[in-house]
């Protein structure tokens, strides 16, 4: 919280989320990343939609419960790479949105994508 909060009052806003990458434009890979983080802040992180994090919104993001953030993040690998919406993976839709496990924090930004993906 002391690291983020710039103005010491005791909530993360959205520009104190971003940081510094919010100001910087010259950069597609900057600006993705930075319109993924904004999502990330409006529709998971700030539970109660008040455009804050509170101390508790921070502890849940900075110790996220293992087996929910998991979930999470298969079912939108999922939801992502599913191309006729059945439920499964099939090894062509893995291989047609690579980008979306290489992408993804359960594979570890694609450093330990696993043949069971």
């Amino acid at each position: 919280m002391e690291d983020m909060d710039e103005n010491q009052d005791g909530k993360i806003s959205l520009s104190e989320y971003v940081g510094e990458m919010e100001n910087d434009d010259d950069d597609d890979d900057d600006e993705d990343w930075l319109e993924r983080e904004k999502k990330s802040f409006q529709e998971n992180k700030d539970k109660d939609h008040d455009g804050y994090l509170s101390k508790e919104e921070l502890a849940a993001w900075i110790v996220p419960s293992e087996i929910n953030y998991s979930l999470e993040e298969a079912q939108h690998l999922i939801e992502k790479a599913d191309t006729n919406k059945d439920g499964v993976l099939s090894y062509q839709e893995v291989i047609e949105h690579h980008e979306v496990f290489v992408g993804s924090q359960a594979t570890d930004y694609g450093r330990i994508l696993h043949e069971e993906l």
